[in-house]
């Protein structure tokens, strides 16, 4: 395992790196992309690289760079990260606990009507019996029932951006809205999932809020828009709402009350 690499990878979590931040990593990306005739990364000298197929990125990384082992999203590879440094740390000074924080690792969230949410394992544990809404902002989550109830929604998970791998494993097979931002990233985000049937959530005024010129984001935008698609199938009115305003509107800033 070469965690300097790994760490290349983890460089597209929350932005596209520049080409000379992930070379080695492209470097085994593109004679792996040859050899199993697929195409899920570009990447060109003195300009960002871009992911243009997250499964079979994610599985460039499991079986060129782990082994086989295999992981499902960057949170993963976080963990991986994190657990070989539990190792060295635990040999070198007998606390595992010196260098890393610990973090939740695969657990889903899962909340059923107005009760309160619930911590799982097992994605057997858990039945759903209508459409799941996959909510990304923690403090929506904690209102999310007295928020989206008014939609017809009753059972709700939790993502938090790209999430852990559990999470993303039980949506598989799953009909799931996306309750996410209505940014650049939540593009990303929202393309990065595979379900059997998935939709973003639009809210019926967000036009009303993209012309609200007090609680649109254009410092977000700003950080964000060189990574902005110029089409998309299914989300071009986002996409255009984004490119008319100059701005993007954060999930949490929406009044509870509008809903």
């Amino acid at each position: 395992m070469n965690k300097s690499i790994l760490r290349q990878a983890l460089k597209f979590k929350d932005n596209n790196p520049f080409h000379s931040q992930i070379e080695k990593l492209y470097s085994l990306a593109l004679e792996y992309q040859k050899n199993e005739e697929c195409y899920f990364i570009k990447s060109k000298y003195r300009q960002k690289a871009e992911i243009l197929d997250y499964e079979m990125f994610f599985k460039f990384i499991s079986e060129e760079l782990l082994s086989g082992k295999k992981v499902l999203g960057f949170e993963d590879i976080e963990n991986i990260i994190k657990a070989t440094t539990r190792k060295e740390n635990i040999q070198a000074t007998g606390n595992s606990k010196s260098n890393y924080i610990r973090v939740f690792d695969k657990v889903i969230i899962y909340q059923i009507g107005n009760n309160s949410p619930s911590l799982h394992k097992n994605i057997h544990e858990i039945e759903p019996i209508s459409k799941i809404l996959a909510v990304e902002n923690g403090e929506t989550f904690l209102n999310i029932y007295l928020i989206m109830s008014k939609f017809g929604f009753n059972e709700f998970v939790y993502l938090g951006g790209f999430t852990n791998t559990l999470t993303r494993e039980f949506l598989v097979d799953k009909d799931v809205v996306f309750f996410l931002d209505y940014d650049i990233e939540a593009i990303r985000i929202y393309d990065s999932f595979k379900c059997k049937k998935k939709s973003f959530f639009k809210h019926p005024n967000i036009e009303k809020y993209f012309n609200n010129k007090k609680i649109r984001n254009t410092e977000l935008y700003l950080e964000q828009r060189d990574k902005l698609p110029e089409q998309h199938s299914e989300l071009q009115w986002l996409i255009d709402l984004i490119e008319d305003s100059s701005a993007v509107i954060e999930q949490e800033i929406i009044e509870y009350e509008a809903y």
